[in-house]
């Protein structure tokens, strides 16, 4: 195992050896002799969490027994534990946040795990998965165990890789279905049990790094991390990034914020002088799913750490899923099966009109209609435009593999939608490579906020019409008003299409000269259609923008 970007053989001598496996890492690493190791970041459970930097001798034995239940009850945090059971089996087990990556490449009668992909693979002809890529291009829900780069495969969160005499298999030590039974708590003590849940994680995150730069983009996410770290961070600066537009410009809402908490604000511009659209943002990342502006973001931060110190970027990635920012009429239905045709389903009714804008019989409808369809619960996403025909028919037919989608048949439809939410969040985990970048934390993946969240009923995190209800109430007083309440949001789109705006004749050259249309992934009739000037258009100026990163990305892999 290697958390380094040299090759084992590389690095010199082995940080930790047990039982004949070897673990080279850079991250930060718990050491429970005999048979035991801890790498990344642990904590007691709390309020209030505390960071673990020891155990007794002999502990781990404890911790790694009846599928390290003690553990993930006692403790969380972002980490990977290697256990040699006492009969020679080999145990690594990813903590359910996922918030320490964790990739698997088997061949030649070993078995190589590393924390960064470029641990396992180089750019070479093949290297790049083709048909992994065009589900990727399909569809976030249609991420599982493989990666777009090939032989190596992710190592999914709260999943157990046993090595036993030469056998591997995969056990799930935690599932979101085990936590989304209600906590039966009433409006107030919800949101006040979730308000400490967060505070208490976030925090703990933040005393793990003596200086953090917090990206916070006037949305409620971000805002809520940085309002937790600013409490126990020894310093804390916010960043905000401006794109040249109206939504791109937030600054009113992260100036409310920074003044709110007492931080430091650096606000600063994207500039299409900083993309390069024949390369990938995120050459690393095991999916080619970072769009083109992340190049803005890379730009920015590399700048910045000439000026300033930052040990960690932390964010509010992953807060849409993780706090049930649902849009649909499931809230309406996860209630009417819960606890039948009561006086409180008509509330529900109601917030849904206030939430979506629909009248109370267009959303009956598409309730009534989705329950028939598949009772509710949650279909795979897929989208196929600009896929070729017979791409398209085998990604159809191939369907989803996460585990996390496939639920239990007694679970409401809406925790079927959490869980798809939690599952998407997790691609967006990784930023820049560990080696040469500072790391980045999105505490809101923390095990104990993802269990706190699954616990409340849909239709109380749309309570009131608003999304994400139960965090805006739990924060009520600890951030302005002007964020709390606020239901729209803002955001680099429009700075993204711009990037089309001023290289179409450039991306459209490179796609139909690149590997995806080759391979039959892209149909070349998405370029061919007729330019549309007004909103309408979009859609396909940010497929063909996604299907650029996607080639960007293949291209390096190959070599190229």
């Amino acid at each position: 195992m290697s958390t380094n970007r040299q090759a084992p053989e590389q690095q010199g001598p082995p940080t930790f050896e047990i039982s004949g496996v070897r673990i080279w890492t850079a991250e930060p690493a718990i050491a429970v002799p005999p048979r035991t190791v801890i790498i990344g970041h642990l904590f007691t459970r709390g309020p209030p969490s505390r960071r673990v930097e020891a155990f007794e001798v002999g502990e781990g034995d404890g911790l790694a027994a009846n599928d390290a239940q003690r553990l993930l009850r006692q403790y969380w945090g972002g980490y990977v534990m290697v256990h040699a059971d006492p009969g020679g089996a080999v145990r690594i087990f990813r903590d359910p946040s996922g918030l320490l990556p964790c990739y698997v490449r088997r061949d030649r009668g070993r078995v190589t795990l590393a924390g960064s992909i470029t641990d396992l693979a180089n750019p070479a002809p093949g290297s790049a998965n083709l048909d992994e890529i065009a589900r990727i291009l399909a569809g976030g829900d249609l991420r599982g165990r493989r990666t777009c780069v090939s032989d190596v495969e992710e190592l999914i969160a709260s999943e157990c890789l046993v090595i036993d005499k030469g056998e591997l298999r995969t056990e799930q030590y935690w599932s979101p279905w085990d936590h989304v039974a209600s906590s039966g708590l009433g409006a107030d003590d919800m949101a006040d049990a979730l308000r400490r849940t967060i505070a208490d994680c976030v925090g703990a995150w933040a005393t793990c790094f003596p200086s953090i730069m917090v990206g916070v983009s006037g949305g409620l996410d971000s805002s809520i991390v940085a309002a937790s770290a600013a409490n126990m961070a020894k310093r804390l600066t916010c960043l905000n990034l401006v794109s040249p537009d109206f939504d791109g410009d937030e600054r009113r809402y992260a100036r409310a914020l920074a003044e709110s908490i007492g931080t430091l604000l650096i606000e600063e511009h994207r500039e299409l002088q900083d993309i390069d659209v024949t390369v990938s943002a995120a050459p690393h990342h095991p999916w080619p799913v970072a769009p083109l502006y992340k190049q803005t973001n890379e730009a920015i931060h590399r700048r910045l750490l000439g000026q300033l110190p930052v040990d960690a970027f932390f964010s509010g990635n992953g807060g849409d899923g993780i706090l049930c920012g649902v849009r649909s009429a499931v809230p309406f239905i996860d209630r009417l099966l819960a606890e039948g045709p009561r006086p409180s389903l008509a509330s529900t009714l109601y917030d849904l009109t206030l939430l979506t804008g629909a009248d109370t019989k267009t959303v009956l409808k598409h309730g009534w209609d989705r329950y028939r369809r598949n009772r509710g619960r949650h279909s795979p996403l897929i989208n196929l435009a600009g896929l070729g025909k017979e791409v398209g028919r085998k990604i159809r037919a191939e369907g989803a593999s996460h585990p996390w989608l496939d639920a239990p048949d007694d679970i409401l439809p809406g925790k079927t939608v959490h869980a798809a939410f939690l599952m998407r969040a997790q691609k967006g985990i990784e930023l820049y490579p560990r080696a040469t970048m500072p790391p980045h934390i999105a505490p809101l993946m923390s095990q104990p906020i993802i269990e706190a969240c699954l616990a409340i009923p849909t239709w109380d995190w749309i309570a009131g019409g608003q999304n994400r209800a139960v965090a805006r109430k739990a924060f009520e007083g600890c951030l302005p008003e002007l964020i709390t309440a606020r239901t729209q949001k803002g955001g680099p789109g429009d700075f993204h299409l711009s990037i089309y705006r001023a290289h179409r004749s450039a991306l459209h050259d490179r796609l139909r000269g690149g590997i995806l249309a080759e391979s039959g992934i892209l149909d070349l009739a998405l370029l061919d259609t007729p330019e549309d000037p007004s909103w309408r258009g979009t859609d396909r100026i940010d497929r063909i923008l996604t299907f650029v990163a996607a080639e960007n990305w293949a291209r390096y892999w190959e070599g190229n």
